[in-house]
This record gives C-alpha cells, structure tokens and sequence, in this order.
C-alpha cells in the first residue's frame, strides 16, 4: 500500500510456530494457518524512533506485516488471530501465490480498563489487486495517531464527514457494512420468495434497510 522508508524497515520472519505457542489457538485455526498461510513477515515498524513521528496514548506505534499465502486467500479468523496475539495497530498486506496484494486492518485501541491490553474492533479487508509497479510515500502526518487514520482511509468503505473522529467513522463504517451483508440477504429473499404476501413484506424490509445504508453513506 505504502513505501516505508528504510529506516522503518525491520523484515523479519516470524515463525508460525511462536504465533501457535503464543496464541494457543483452536485446531481449526491451527489448520486454516497451516493451510493459508506460507509466510508471516513483519516487514516495518512506525514509531517516533524510526520515522519521527511523535506516539499518541492511542497509537504508539503501528506494526506492517506482510502474509505470503500458499493459495488465493486468507480467513479473516486468521487474521484476527494475529491481531490479538499482536500488540499495537497493525496493518496487514497479503500477497497470493500468483503475486496479487490486498491489505488488512482492524481498528485497534488501548483497553479502557487495561492500557496494556488491546481491543480488536472492526475489520476492513480490500479486494485482491494486481502487485504494482511502484508504491506511494507514507501519508503526511502530524504524529502516530493522525498516521494510522490515514493508513485506515483507503480500507473503509466510508469518507469522514466533517468534524468527524475516527473512532466515531469506524462505528459508522462497521454498521454500515452490516447493512450489506442484510440488504444482500433480504435481496436474495425477496428472488427466491414464492408468496406474494411474504415477498412483499420482505420487500418493505429491504428499503427500510436500504433508506438506512444511505443515511449511514451520506
């Protein structure tokens, strides 16, 4: 998504097995990884030691980390896991076997209860894209915080409408791409739907949540 600068570079090969001891996850996660993964890189480290940016209590410092993937794709679940094995913001990009990228990232923030402790929020995933030429200057930013909402801009659905914080876009972005997923659904209901009755009460769902989906877009 981003070229680091050297400074930021660290490019370092973590081994599946410590994320396993680390995390203990379920067998199935184990297999998914197993199966998904070939290749868990932390490729960079955005901190005021390595790229001048002053840390916020929010976003001390953000981790890059590049996943080589023996097929086609990756389960969110995945990376879940490695987000909340993780500490710190991260932001993930994901090459497949035939060399296409798509990037990752949860919104994450301090515990209120426990600063040492991280939230895992909302996820935002891109599509698969073909591996570019060239990539562009990290984003211009006052310090970390203002760095990782720049990094977060490009997976959201959304645009911050003025004024707005982002923590309050990520609720915002979250709801609205749960929106999707019910108007797909009551989309494929109201195809497959037999009875007049039903199809139009299904009907009357489908704009309500439709009138909602452009609300939480405007």
């Amino acid at each position: 998504m981003f070229d680091y600068p050297p400074t930021t570079l660290v490019n370092r090969v973590i081994p599946k097995s410590k994320i396993l001891q680390n995390a203990q996850p379920t067998t199935r996660l184990k297999n998914l990884l197993a199966k998904q993964v070939h290749q868990i890189r932390w490729q960079a480290k955005l901190a005021p030691e390595t790229i001048n940016l002053s840390a916020t209590p929010q976003v001390p410092e953000i981790q890059i980390f590049h996943l080589i993937l023996k097929g086609a794709e990756i389960h969110p679940d995945l990376l879940q896991l490695l987000d909340k094995t993780i500490p710190h913001p991260i932001l993930f990009s994901m090459e497949t076997a035939d060399h296409h990228l798509a990037y990752s990232a949860a919104y994450k923030r301090p515990s209120e209860g426990d600063a040492s402790q991280w939230v895992v929020g909302a996820r935002f995933i891109s599509s698969f894209i073909p591996q570019p030429s060239s990539l562009p200057p990290l984003p211009t930013a006052l310090d970390l915080g203002h760095l990782y909402s720049a990094l977060l801009e490009p997976l959201l659905p959304l645009v911050a409408r003025k004024g707005e914080m982002l923590p309050e876009l990520i609720e915002r972005c979250s709801s609205y791409q749960a929106l999707v997923r019910i108007v797909a659904k009551l989309q494929s209901k109201v195809q497959r739907e037999k009875q007049f009755n039903r199809r139009i009460a299904f009907n009357q769902e489908l704009n309500e949540a439709k009138a909602e989906l452009a609300a939480l877009g405007a």
